[in-house]
């Protein structure tokens, strides 16, 4: 039990790091790596969806309408770091789509869910796309990480 809980606990945060510890220390079997991971992944795209939403709705209220002004009175110009160019890039370049496939296999489930919620906050397939990553990702890792452990640590 207490492996389904670490397991759900571990997908819902960082999906992709979850695989090894289920297949190779858990030794789960195809189907429950997808179930749990899945379910972990399910509850973290909605939870996080929550407080992403929640947390974009208070900084809009707390720093939203206000000019940040200089000690000298001129306003201060927004900084643009390597970070907030490639998320912008990727928006711009990939979309909906682009972020929803590469969240369990490069961002982790908070930041994904975190751009679905800022940029796509009125399309209604924002959740459904990132469940739908998860699904097919999940199953290409857990082939991945199966295919491996009988290679790996095939006994002769």
């Amino acid at each position: 039990m207490i492996q389904i809980i670490l397991t759900i606990l571990s997908s819902s945060v960082k999906f992709a790091m979850t695989f090894p510890l289920a297949v190779f220390q858990f030794k789960f079997s195809f189907a429950e790596t997808v179930l749990w991971t899945n379910i972990g992944g399910l509850i973290g795209i909605y939870f996080f969806g929550f407080l992403s939403d929640k947390l974009i709705v208070w900084w809009q209220k707390k720093f939203g309408g206000k000019i940040k002004l200089t000690v000298t009175g001129e306003s201060k110009k927004k900084i643009f770091t390597n970070r907030n160019r490639r998320i912008v890039r990727i928006k711009q370049r990939y979309g909906l789509a682009g972020i929803a496939l590469i969240t369990p296999l490069l961002l982790s489930i908070p930041l994904g869910t975190f751009l679905m919620v800022r940029y796509y906050q009125k399309s209604r397939f924002k959740f459904g796309s990132l469940i739908a990553s998860n699904i097919i990702w999940s199953v290409i890792y857990t082939i991945f990480y199966i295919f491996w452990d009988g290679v790996l640590f095939r006994q002769a």
